[in-house]
């Protein structure tokens, strides 16, 4: 990372801090603790149908803290609504391109599906049994040893014994679920913190959304935007190994710089519920795939999950990079 990108990423943080616990204040939510380094600068986006959609957010925003919009759908280059159909673009999967990079966090963060259920004895399942089940507006951590913890909580309320820091969203009966997720946008695309990227960002899209056909691509492709260019395919469908019908659910990927998909860069990710591919690999939507050739890396215990739950949303460290495994799992 630059100097100048660190000198932005200091002074920017924390007016973006600042900014958020305003933005929910004038909402009326609850405000989220200060969190410490580790999870500070928490990106995402909102799953389609949450709640905070009613106030103007759209589902392909990326967000911060308290559901303030840090990059906004039409800055991503998206066609974002279409006036004839209404249809909305949707983002399911994001990254920075600087996954596998960061020492200090757990091998893998994630999140859920509202229905996810989780391991016995693990935070996932002290969310689901909550009244009502709220799991899908967190952030989990797991050391991938079949174990999870809390890092963030949707509304911050504790709920069980967890007690993550809040990101201002809204739980119970007024749901904002988690669809996407990243680190600080500033410290990564967008070093100046105007919500305008300066660095390519990744990404994909659910089904149905206008700019899938502006650009002649599927919910299997994941696609590249940035800084005064149109949204594209940056690794297809097929040479991530995957096929009609799939949908990227979840992202990881250190992009080595050249701009092009190929060997040098590293990958994983997770595949949305009735993903064709699934069933050849004995998978489901909490396994974690890699590409070049397609594999199942990690099943659904490591993170702590059951079969029947599904990522929504991934980051990696350096801990999960795949490449410095020396025994990675053999499939069973």
């Amino acid at each position: 990372m630059t100097t100048q990108r660190k000198i932005y990423a200091t002074i920017g943080l924390p007016l973006l801090l600042l900014v958020s616990l305003f933005w929910v204040a004038q909402r009326g939510l609850m405000a989220p603790a200060a969190p410490p380094a580790i999870v500070q600068g928490q990106s995402f986006s909102i799953a389609a149908g949450s709640a905070l959609a009613l106030t103007g957010i759209h589902p392909a925003d990326i967000l911060g803290a308290g559901g303030l919009p840090l990059i906004a759908c039409q800055s991503l280059g998206l066609v974002c609504d279409d006036p004839e159909t209404g249809a909305q673009d949707d983002l399911t999967a994001l990254s920075y391109g600087w996954d596998f990079q960061a020492d200090g966090f757990a091998q893998m963060q994630f999140s859920v599906s509202a229905a996810s259920r989780g391991l016995l004895n693990t935070a996932v399942r002290a969310e689901s049994g909550c009244s009502p089940a709220e799991p899908d507006g967190d952030f989990f951590r797991s050391p991938l040893d079949e174990t999870n913890s809390q890092d963030l909580d949707g509304d911050g309320n504790a709920c069980a014994g967890n007690s993550g820091y809040g990101l201002g969203l809204g739980e119970g009966a007024t749901l904002d679920g988690v669809d996407a997720g990243d680190r600080d946008p500033c410290q990564f695309v967008d070093i100046e913190c105007d919500g305008i990227p300066d660095a390519p960002i990744y990404f994909a899209l659910a089904a149905g959304s206008p700019t899938l056909a502006l650009v002649e691509a599927t919910p299997a492709d994941v696609l590249v935007t940035g800084f005064q260019f149109v949204p594209s395919v940056y690794a297809s469908a097929a040479s991530l190994g995957l096929v009609s019908g799939d949908a990227i659910a979840a992202l990881c990927l250190y992009e080595n710089g050249d701009g092009v998909f190929g060997s040098d860069d590293q990958m994983l990710f997770s595949l949305g519920k009735g993903s064709p591919s699934l069933v050849g690999l004995n998978g489901d939507a909490a396994s974690i795939l890699a590409p070049g050739p397609l594999r199942l890396v990690y099943r659904a215990d490591k993170l702590g999950l059951l079969p029947s739950d599904e990522v929504d949303a991934l980051l990696c460290s350096t801990a999960s990079d795949v490449q410095r495994l020396y025994l990675p799992e053999i499939q069973r």
